[in-house]
C-alpha cells in the first residue's frame, strides 16, 4: 500500500475504540486499495437475509412467510438447507412486496377523493383502522366486547369488517354486479384492493375506476358500522349501495369538471358512461 492508504487517528480516538482494525482491499479501477476501519471485535459477514420491519404490520405477511417456507423442500446437511430456504424467501418477499406493499399508498393518493377517505383506506391496509378487535389488542375493550356490530355473531377485524361480514360482505357481490367486473375472493384488505383493481383487464383507466370504487365501498362500510355502533342506527345493503354510487359519482364529478357525465347511466352501467367498455 502507499502512504495515501491508511486512516488519520489521535490518541483519544484509540482510547475510546481500542479493538478497531484495519483492513486493505483488492484494488480495483483506482490504483489506491480501499480501506475499512472496523471497531467491532467480532465480524459475522454479510446478512444472509434482510426484510422491512413494517411487513409485520401488513396482514397475511406472517401465514405467507410460514407457508411459503415450509413449502420450501431441499436435500442435504443443515446449512446447505437452511441457507437455500434463506435465498428462496428472499425472492418470494422480493414479489410478495411489489403486490402487497409497494406502492400502495401512492395508488390511493393518486385517486383525487377526500382526504379522509385516503386517510381511512390507508389505515385498512395497514390494519390501523380501531376495530374492535385492534382495540382489544390494545387494552381498550374486553374480549367479551369484540363482536362485529352487524349482529353476525364473528370478532370484528378488518379482515372480517371489510370481507367476510355477511351483512357487510355482501356488498362486494352487488358492487361487482353493478359495474360489471368478476367478484374476487381474498383472505386480506390489500389482497383484494389488488386483485379487486385488475379485476376488469389492465387498462390504467379501468385499474383508476376500480380503485375508486373500492375507495367508495371501504368509505361506506366504516360509516355504517360507526354509525351503527355510535348512533344505533343501520341501513340495509341495497341502500349502502346507492352511497357507494352517489360517493363515486360526486368525486368524479368534483375532480373532473368538464367530465360529462349521466347521473342515470351511472347508476346503471357506469363503466359504460366512462366509455371503459
Amino acid at each position: 500500500m502507499s502512504r495515501l492508504d491508511r486512516f488519520l487517528l489521535y490518541g483519544d480516538w484509540c482510547l475510546s475504540w481500542p479493538n478497531y482494525t484495519q483492513v486493505a482491499r483488492m484494488r480495483g479501477l483506482s490504483d489506491h486499495c480501499p480501506l475499512v476501519l472496523a471497531a467491532n471485535e467480532e465480524d459475522w459477514g454479510p446478512r444472509p437475509s434482510r426484510m422491512l420491519k413494517c411487513w409485520r404490520d401488513v396482514p397475511g405477511y406472517k401465514v405467507f412467510v410460514r407457508d411459503k417456507w415450509n413449502s420450501f423442500q431441499f436435500e442435504g446437511w443443515g446449512g446447505f438447507v437452511l441457507k437455500e430456504k434463506f435465498k428462496g424467501i428472499k425472492t418470494a418477499l422480493k414479489e410478495w412486496h411489489t403486490t402487497h406493499t409497494r406502492n400502495l399508498p401512492s395508488r390511493i393518493e393518486a385517486l383525487k377523493v377526500p382526504l379522509k377517505v385516503s386517510i381511512c383506506a390507508w389505515r385498512l391496509l395497514r390494519d390501523r383502522l380501531p376495530t374492535k378487535a385492534n382495540l382489544v389488542t390494545r387494552g381498550i375493550l374486553s374480549e367479551a366486547n369484540h363482536h362485529c356490530v352487524s349482529g353476525c355473531g364473528e370478532i370484528e377485524t378488518a379482515q372480517h369488517l371489510f370481507l367476510s361480514c355477511s351483512t357487510f360482505g355482501a356488498l362486494w357481490p352487488l358492487v361487482s354486479s353493478w359495474i360489471g367486473s368478476p367478484l374476487v375472493i381474498a383472505q386480506t384488505p390489500s389482497d383484494h384492493f389488488v386483485q379487486f383493481s385488475d379485476s376488469a383487464g389492465g387498462l390504467r383507466a379501468r385499474r383508476s375506476f376500480l380503485q375508486l370504487i373500492w375507495l367508495a365501498v371501504v368509505w361506506v362500510v366504516w360509516t355504517e358500522r360507526n354509525h351503527r355502533l355510535f348512533r344505533g342506527s343501520g341501513n340495509s345493503v341495497h341502500h349502502m349501495l346507492d352511497k357507494i354510487k352517489t360517493f363515486s359519482y360526486r368525486w368524479l364529478k368534483a375532480t373532473s369538471a368538464n367530465l360529462a357525465l349521466n347521473c342515470h347511466s351511472w347508476w346503471s352501467s357506469p363503466m359504460l358512461c366512462l366509455s371503459l367498455v
